[in-house]
């Protein structure tokens, strides 16, 4: 009976043992296949959009905001090439005299009743220039958790010739300094919505003497990048 006894308790002690070893396989498994940093890749996703190397074509519309005795409107595009990803140079023009469509406001007849004279206004009629643009911020948003949108903003710098008309009666022209900020949303790989802000500086001769006179455009436009599609440098 007594080795009885002692043979019923080791193959208990036998059977313990195991059960208590397959229990931690599980756990030792899981240690086992917990990937350490050395074993963890990192995923860098690629941008969706690459500027370098390609033209963009940019038609526009705009009106001008800062002089409150006169609103003109604004035809016209810009062709710009990118050098890089960050640095990009090209021309634009944009022409005022669109007939009906812009001129004196009610602010200026208000000065007219009140004063009884004639305030003296400048009415544009076309620039032309070229401009350097630098992108200092990119990124992405999403829209109502559903789409992602990738934007970038520029700065620029340019210069050019403005053509004007003022209470003289004649049409002349002077060079122009420029700076701006516009700021793209891509809907694809070659389309884009713009949104820019320009302030253009010229001398201008008025009746009562010689000024520089600031002109403020805001402009919205399409953007379209050729060739359409690109290819990435580096394999995925």
């Amino acid at each position: 009976m007594a080795g009885a006894s002692r043979g019923r308790s080791h193959w208990g002690l036998r059977t313990g043992t195991a059960l208590a070893v397959l229990a931690m396989l599980p756990a030792f498994a899981n240690a086992q296949s917990k990937p350490t940093p050395e074993d963890e890749i990192a995923v860098v996703q690629r941008k969706p959009v690459l500027r370098k190397g390609r033209v963009e074509f940019a038609p526009e519309f705009g009106l001008t905001i800062n002089d409150s005795l006169i609103q003109q409107f604004e035809l016209g595009g810009k062709l710009n090439y990118h050098a890089t990803e960050f640095l990009w140079f090209g021309g634009e023009f944009g022409w005022f005299d669109l007939g009906e469509l812009g001129g004196v406001t009610d602010e200026y007849f208000d000065v007219l009743d009140k004063t009884s004279s004639a305030p003296e206004v400048v009415e544009l009629k076309w620039y032309a220039g070229a401009r350097v643009g630098l992108v200092p911020i990119y990124g992405k948003f999403a829209i109502f958790d559903s789409a992602i949108v990738y934007y970038d903003l520029s700065v620029t710098l340019g210069g050019g010739y403005l053509t004007h008309v003022t209470g003289i009666g004649e049409e002349t022209g002077a060079g122009a300094g420029e700076i701006g900020a516009q700021f793209r949303i891509f809907m694809n790989k070659w389309l884009a919505l713009t949104a820019s802000v320009n302030d253009r500086i010229a001398p201008v001769e008025l009746q009562t003497g010689s000024t520089v006179a600031q002109f403020v455009t805001v402009n919205f436009g399409t953007s379209f990048f050729l060739p359409f599609g690109f290819e990435y440098s580096t394999a995925r």
